[in-house]
């Protein structure tokens, strides 16, 4: 009897828990069954617990809950402290959105222009989370000028340039608190949102003219400790460099360019043998400087590890980061010991920690800490001095390093030095920096006031200190004329030797920010969806470079903001947001205004005898918004504070102003205000085709005013000291934005097509800019795009002295056949800076675009990114374009040295035809031509490109042998990044064309990536 009843206990086992969801809520009502009997089961209580009892072993319970996925776990033993976590169902209709003060709505009920961005795509290796939105990302612009480690990263505007003056770029909040992308872990990201419009953006008011990005990290998660690891080696190269012609090749260009304008040959047949022969390398040096001091590659790495998992009292995300980058600089080792090379090391800590002080209070803390480590050469923190030193310095200039032992130069400043001597013999700099960021956030569900009530309120500390380290040191720098009758070197210093020296310099900051927030949400009869919102926030900025009596004032903003929302079955809806926010620009009683915002939107699809059909199109969807949002910047660096002060300073006195006086140091402006931002915009959303179209387009207008600026038309007669400010620029801007997406399954849920594509066209100009009186109308910037290009209108070159003489008179110094002829546009006869028109475009691109591709069959992925941008220029020019522009300064690329693509005169070639009046450069000049190297037409260039921006391979294996070693899943990836670019231009990447080679490549690198999930 007693193994009988011992058989039957091991054939049935008990199951009872905690059923709750990601945020340690437990759930109510869910319902518990046996797979296998689906008679058997029951319902969780109150307190979202259950109990079973006679489950056979072997058998799997189902939990399910409406809105959750549903769990099945096989039960094989008694467990009786069970904790099962179900995770929101990802219906499509369901889909969220995180929109103005963290809120997240449902997409559908959105009615202002906000683009969520897709998280994964965002988690390629890469130095910024800047660096991913170009070409993702709809309504962004985004520039990338420079791949110098700590340097690499992205500029970019919402909407392109809608402001001439300062403060064009967004702002930027990672969870509620204003923060930096460059400094983020994509790894730590939960969400991200780009808010366009006013209606999204009016309850920051002065600080939402450009629009608003929002980031939120990731929180813990109920369940299971989760652990996930990733690390990641790159060897990245520079793709796009110029090539400079040797010695030889150097010396018979100068030489042309010397005799072609009727002057001897600067070197002689001998000369240009020995740099042929390399027989004298101090007087007759062959140096290609990109191979002295460039590696062929460098590595990079990234590491991450994250913690993640709690239960219903306490739920924890903690994080760790490395990335560490290496320049491409060659280093010489055998000069010294300590690293003078260019690096970056980037340490991130993350923890975010929520707590369920009671059934309805959440007490959150989180903590990021980002610590920074960077290394120079002594010269300085700026690796444009070497870049400029490999312009400069032509092959025949200067040695390596004299054979005597002494540092070459032709000057004294850093350009003038061998780039081998800036970075192997001026000591090192070393930059240490530290950002804390601490915020506390109580929240309190009011439900048992009403349903859909609760209150929050946040106070957040951020703090920032950074140590930068100078051991500098210089070598006497020499150049040599010749050599002695005693054949040593006829050696002029250039400059003393600096002996070892130490220097610092400390920067600092710390910001407060308080925040409160009452919140509601509510439906009503399922069909009535209410929203509001009442939010204010306080915050108190001082920093150690504001250390002037008045920019040490602590800078301050008070913003108090609310917001309706309104919703109809899903179908008609309507918000209204309003701000109220006071910057400190402004004089008393004129610190704060008003910024309203309405938006509207009506979904025809949502009708029920819409949803009832199979149609075509599966939802559709109007959106319209209009409102005012402003902008309180006068200045970039911030370095204007009360402008509507009048400032009294010490000053000579007497006439002959040997004694002490007061006088006015800065006029007051009186009546300043905001710069205002009327922006407008109309969108559609859709979804078709059994909902594998997913389409969004909108179409916006951004109206500025108020554009901070100083006058320019005060007379002066007047005696003002300084131009007192005004609100008087003007601007608009205009354009477009979209996505569409496809997604074509392959069968199972592991098979699968997605093709996405997006663009983005910002125009702008200027109708209202404080300027001196101009001459011409074309002269002022009113009517044309902000910083577009200006120059001459040149018609090619002349072909012979006989259209010189039947042209108008160039003023601009000498110029013969074969130099550049430029338009009267005027029609006086005289070509003058008065014939300077504006040219097409700017250096800021009006559109970006992106087309990508993801296919995934089982456990391989395969997804590429291709970025493009046109309707951009730039102007070529410096040593690049203007060769022997500073005579014996300034390196000469290859491009020059094909006859072909210069014009060359006929007394020089012996042939006619080298006379082309359509030839890709002019006519050489040694000392440069101030007539040739003027910015017009001729040198202004189209910087539109194509680019494979990314391309990555992935395989994911679950097997048994990883289960063994307590691994879920691991994946494999190989990526690329700027992988290949297709641009007019073909010696620079186009993106970095308009600084001439003066720049750190941008790099194209592959990465091998490993990731685990435990």
């Amino acid at each position: 009897m007693t193994s009988m009843s011992s058989a039957y206990a091991q054939q049935t086992v008990t199951a009872s828990g905690l059923v709750m969801d990601e945020k340690g809520e437990a759930l109510i009502g869910v319902s518990v069954s046996v797979k296998e009997v689906p008679s058997m089961g029951a319902i969780t209580d109150l307190d979202g617990r259950f109990r079973m009892t006679g489950i056979k072993t072997g058998n799997t319970l189902l939990i399910s809950y409406v809105g959750y996925d549903t769990r099945e776990i096989k039960m094989t033993k008694n467990d009786e402290r069970m904790r099962v976590v179900l995770k929101e169902s990802a219906n499509l209709m369901d889909e969220v959105v995180v929109t103005a003060s963290g809120k997240v709505q449902k997409k559908i009920n959105v009615t202002g222009a906000v683009t969520g961005v897709e998280v994964a795509t965002l988690k390629t290796p890469a130095s910024s989370v800047t660096n991913m939105l170009g070409g993702r990302v709809p309504g962004i612009i985004s520039v990338t000028r420079s791949g110098e480690p700590g340097k690499d990263f992205s500029e970019f505007w919402v909407r392109g340039i809608s402001t001439f003056g300062a403060g064009q770029g967004a702002l930027v909040l990672i969870d509620g608190i204003e923060g930096d992308l460059n400094t983020l872990d994509p790894e730590d990201i939960e969400s991200f949102s780009i808010l366009k419009d006013a209606s999204s953006t009016a309850v920051y008011g002065v600080r939402g003219a450009n629009g608003v990005v929002l980031v939120s990290t990731k929180k813990g998660k109920a369940g299971k400790l989760n652990l996930q690891v990733k690390a990641n080696a790159g060897i990245s190269y520079s793709a796009r460099m110029p090539e400079f012609v040797n010695a030889a090749d150097y010396a018979a260009l100068a030489n042309e360019a010397a005799v072609t304008r009727g002057r001897i040959p600067i070197y002689s047949d001998v000369d240009v043998d020995l740099f042929r022969n390399h027989m004298d390398p101090d007087l007759h040096p062959d140096v290609n400087w990109r191979d002295v001091i460039l590696k062929d590659y460098t590595w990079n790495q990234q590491y991450f590890l994250s913690a993640s998992g709690g239960g219903e009292v306490a739920r924890y995300y903690i994080s760790a980061g490395f990335t560490t980058k290496d320049a491409i600089f060659k280093q010489d080792k055998d000069v010294n010991r300590y690293n003078t090379n260019v690096n970056y090391n980037k340490f991130n800590f993350r923890a975010n920690v929520d707590v369920n002080v009671t059934s309805t209070t959440t007490l959150s803390l989180n903590e990021e800490t980002v610590i920074v480590s960077q290394n120079y050469p002594g010269y300085g923190n700026d690796t444009k001095a070497l870049w400029e030193a490999q312009s400069n310095l032509t092959p025949v200039t200067v040695p390596l390093m004299y054979t005597t032992g002494e540092a070459p130069g032709y000057g004294s400043g850093n350009s003038e030095i061998s780039p081998y001597v800036l970075l192997n013999m001026t000591g090192y700099q070393k930059l240490y920096s530290n950002n804390n960021k601490i915020t506390m956030q109580l929240n309190q569900d009011l439900k048992m006031v009403t349903p859909g009530l609760s209150i929050s309120g946040l106070v957040n500390i951020d703090s920032y200190s950074a140590l930068t380290q100078i051991r500098q040191k210089m070598p006497a720098i020499y150049y040599a004329y010749g050599r002695n009758r005693d054949g040593t070197l006829n050696l002029e210093k250039m400059s003393e030797s600096r002996d070892p020296s130490y220097g610092n310099y400390q920067d600092s900051s710390r910001k407060f920010y308080w925040e409160f927030r009452l919140n509601y949400d509510r439906v009503f009869n399922k069909l009535h969806r209410v929203g509001a919102l009442i939010k204010a926030d306080w915050s108190d900025y001082e920093a150690s470079k504001y250390n002037q009596l008045l920019t040490a004032i602590p800078k301050r903003y008070n913003s108090y903001s609310s917001r309706f929302s309104y919703s109809y079955d899903d179908t008609y809806m309507a918000e209204l947001n309003v701000g109220y926010t006071g910057s400190e620009a402004f004089e008393k009683g004129k610190k704060f205004g008003w910024f309203p915002a309405v938006s509207v939107g009506w979904a025809p699809t949502q009708y029920r005898f819409f949803r009832d059909r199979d149609n075509f199109i599966n939802y559709f969807k109007i959106r319209a918004s209009y409102g005012i949002v402003g902008n309180d910047r006068l200045t970039q660096d911030d370095s204007v504070r009360f402008p509507y002060l009048t400032l009294i300073g010490y000053t000579g006195s007497g006439i002959w102003n040997n004694g002490s006086g007061l006088t006015e140091t800065q006029v007051g402006s009186s009546n300043l205000r905001w710069e205002k931002a009327k922006k407008a915009n109309i969108g559609i959303d859709m979804r078709f085709l059994h909902e594998r179209f997913d389409m969004t387009v909108d179409f916006f207008q951004d109206i500025r005013s108020g554009i901070y600026q100083q006058r320019q038309s005060v007379p002066e007669e007047m005696g003002l000291v300084t131009l007192p400010w005004a609100n008087v620029g003007e601007m608009k801007s205009w354009g477009m934005d979209g996505t569409i997406s496809y997604t074509q399954p392959l069968g199972d849920n592991d098979k699968y097509l997605i093709v996405r594509a997006n663009y983005t066209q910002s125009m702008n100009e200027i109708t209202n800019y404080e300027e001196d009186l101009k001459k011409y109308p074309y002269q002022s910037a009113v009517g044309y795009q902000s910083g577009i290009n200006r120059g001459l209108v040149a018609l090619g070159l002349f072909k012979d002295q006989a259209e010189i003489d039947n042209s108008p008179r160039q003023t601009f110094g000498d110029y013969l056949p074969g130099d550049i002829k430029y338009k009267d546009i005027n029609g006086d006869g005289l070509i003058n800076s008065d014939d300077e028109v504006p040219l097409k475009y700017s250096y800021v691109p009006q559109i970006q675009y992106g087309f990508a591709t993801e296919f995934n069959w089982k456990n391989f992925n395969v997804s590429v990114l291709f970025e493009g941008v046109s309707r951009v220029t730039y102007f070529k020019g410096d040593n690049m374009y203007r060769p022997f522009a500073k005579s014996a300064a300034g390196n000469v690329i290859t491009d020059f040295a094909n006859p072909a693509n210069r014009w060359i005169s006929r007394e020089i070639s012996g042939n006619p035809a080298t006379e082309n009046p359509n030839a890709k450069y002019p006519r050489l000049y040694y000392g440069g031509s101030a007539n040739n190297d003027r910015n017009s037409t001729f040198w202004l260039s189209d910087g539109a490109y194509l680019r494979l921006k990314n391309v990555q391979v992935s395989y994911t294996t679950k097997g048994a042998f990883l289960k063994k070693l307590g691994l879920q899943k691991a994946v494999f990836s190989l990526i690329g990044d700027n992988l290949a670019v297709w641009s007019k231009e073909k010696m620079l990447d186009p993106a970095q064309a308009g600084d001439n080679g003066k720049a750190y490549p941008i790099q194209r690198v592959y990465t091998l990536q490993l990731n685990l999930s435990f």
